[in-house]
């Protein structure tokens, strides 16, 4: 009979739960990570009304539906970020509470301003990149 010492079990348990450990840790890392926030547009609003229009979204850090919107920013940025400021507030913080409530703005949505700081127009999310970039330019009369 071929017999495993309980050494070797033990062993081996050890292993299996250490692997277990282990796999749950990147799962949970994973998840993490891709709950980071992945835009790097600023939250400075004093960028507003300094002689470039701006275009800011509002991000509400407990709703899950601005990530589009700011990828559309993401593919619009490189087109625009000559003529434009992009920002990005959020409503963890009081000034984006209330620039949200003075623009009646929502997760995910827009408001352009021109170079004075003046609103110009709100857009709820964009359905595209395309949607965004035709708001921009429909809105502020920027040769892209």
């Amino acid at each position: 009979m071929n017999q495993s010492s309980p050494v070797s079990r033990s062993a081996s348990s050890k292993i299996v739960r250490f692997l277990v450990i282990l796999s749950c840790l990147a799962v949970v890392s994973l998840v993490l990570w891709q709950l980071l926030p992945k835009a790097t547009f600023s939250s400075d609003l004093s960028q507003v009304g300094q002689g470039k229009p701006a275009l800011v979204m509002l991000r509400e850090i407990h709703v899950m539906g601005g990530e589009r919107t700011i990828e559309q920013m993401q593919a619009l940025y490189p087109e625009f970020q000559d003529q434009v400021v992009f920002l990005l507030i959020h409503t963890g913080h009081p000034d984006g509470v209330a620039f949200a409530e003075t623009h009646s703005l929502s997760d995910g949505s827009l408001v352009l301003l021109n170079g004075r700081g003046d609103a110009v127009a709100t857009m709820g999310r964009p359905d595209s990149a395309d949607d965004l970039r035709r708001f921009i330019l429909q809105h502020l009369n920027l040769n892209s």
